[in-house]
């Protein structure tokens, strides 16, 4: 009997550490069903559709640390202009940087011109920011995959789609990390 204990003890130990292990590993992600996660980028788009920019930004937020790169470019826009968030061009540009991991033309379009319009003083803080969000909200980061795609159907892909790491039948998706981004 002590025998036998023993080994299920050992073998409990053996398979409780990567589980264990795993959901430490997961502290930094939220679990969802992909159902609520399309819900939550439509609500999204929604609310920036009908310039509710409160709403549009906290879902988006929420969609732009999990990796998603439609929401990053979002978040960024609106931090450059002011909707839904104290106007931030710095930080805007951070999270467009972030979006531009993907090398699509219209965003890396947009990070060119912002970085060409940058002071001097400038350019430096927005590298440490931009390399911080990548960091952070990043396709390494975030376990986020994403592929061009042809919203219309057809052969012209004009849009980024992003799909979450998988936890059986959930979606996995990085949380915010609260002050990371002034």
């Amino acid at each position: 009997r002590n025998v036998m204990t023993t080994i299920l003890a050992g073998l409990l130990a053996a398979w409780a550490s990567p589980v264990w292990a795993a959901r430490a590993q997961n502290a930094d992600f939220e679990s969802m069903p992909p159902m609520s996660y399309t819900g939550m980028l439509r609500d999204a788009n929604n609310a920036y559709a009908d310039k509710r920019y409160d709403k549009a930004f906290t879902l988006f937020q929420r969609s732009a640390c999990a990796g998603d790169k439609e929401s990053q470019s979002a978040i960024g826009r609106m931090y450059l202009l002011g909707q839904g968030v104290k106007r931030e061009d710095l930080v805007g540009y951070a999270w467009l940087k972030v979006a531009a991991q993907v090398r699509d033309l219209g965003y890396q379009k947009i990070v060119d011109e912002l970085e060409h319009a940058m002071t001097s003083a400038q350019r430096p803080i927005a590298d440490q920011l931009g390399k911080r969000a990548i960091d952070l909200y990043g396709l390494a980061a975030t376990h986020m995959s994403c592929q061009p795609y042809a919203s219309r159907g057809g052969h012209i892909l004009d849009t980024i789609m992003c799909t979450p790491e998988r936890n059986g039948t959930e979606v996995l998706l990085r949380r915010c990390v609260p002050g990371a981004l002034p």
